[in-house]
């Protein structure tokens, strides 16, 4: 099973705490999200956090196969 992840971006803005929450389908993509956003905030605003929080809400799920009708 899988579980959405939220990206949580924190950062600091003239002394006022700023958080940004993304949801994403899956930790894997989260992770590939932080690569790809976080260089640009820590360049900007070097007093910022980003990190993936997976969820406890199912992004999908297995799914069984239906049993052939031998009958």
């Amino acid at each position: 099973m899988t579980f959405w992840a939220i990206l949580v971006l924190t950062y600091n803005i003239e002394g006022r705490d700023l958080v940004s929450e993304i949801p994403f389908k899956d930790m894997k993509t989260c992770g590939l999200a932080i690569d790809a956003i976080y260089p640009t905030i820590y360049a900007n605003y070097r007093d910022s956090m980003a990190q993936c929080k997976k969820t406890n809400n199912a992004s999908s799920s297995i799914k069984p196969r239906m049993r052939p009708n031998n009958g």
